[in-house]
């Protein structure tokens, strides 16, 4: 299905269409640098979005993570709800609270990830799952030492160059399990 910026369909006028549609073309308006997003529901992402405990990079695969990213409290925005983006106003909040960071996790909800291209959306997807499953082993050995600033930089720098490996890997896995 195609939409315009107001979510509102192009194509496949007669489907039903997505409730939370409304967070990409909201997102689409504020962030002309954004070329894909992924909005989830991953297990392991939740309970930093209803704890106080930050998600923060632990490993270089992460490096996108930030240390003070955005929670978005939906409650805020517009009291209590169903808990789903289903208006322009709520997209609008979303992205909003996201500003200029690359991952949004939203209380009790998921989070929304935002890249330069549908790969770099995935693998941040992908990524941000991993790191939280990891950091929560973790918690539990003992302190943590995160990736500093510096790390996170560089590696994101050396990042943009071999992205397209995990990528083509999970292509493969999809091709070959029939489900591509």
């Amino acid at each position: 299905v195609t939409l315009d910026l107001d979510s509102n369909p192009l194509t496949h006028t007669e489907r039903r269409q997505m409730g939370e549609r409304f967070i990409h073309g909201e997102i689409y308006k504020q962030r002309p640098d954004v070329m894909a997003i992924v909005h989830c529901h991953a297990p392991p992402l939740i309970p930093f979005g209803i704890t106080g405990t930050r998600l923060q990079a632990v490993y270089h695969q992460s490096y996108f993570i930030e240390p003070d990213h955005p929670i978005f409290e939906i409650r805020e925005a517009a009291g209590m709800t169903d808990m789903l983006i289903r208006s322009n106003e709520l997209g609008a909040a979303l992205a909003t609270t996201l500003g200029d960071a690359s991952l949004v996790l939203m209380r009790g909800h998921g989070a929304t990830l935002v890249g330069s291209s549908v790969q770099e959306a995935v693998y941040r997807a992908m990524y941000a799952t991993t790191n939280a499953t990891i950091q929560m082993e973790a918690m539990r050995m003992g302190p943590i030492t995160y990736l500093a600033p510096e790390e996170a930089q560089k590696y994101g720098v050396m990042a943009a160059t071999v992205m397209h490996r995990p990528w083509d890997m999970w292509r493969d896995e999809l091709e070959e399990s029939g489900r591509a």
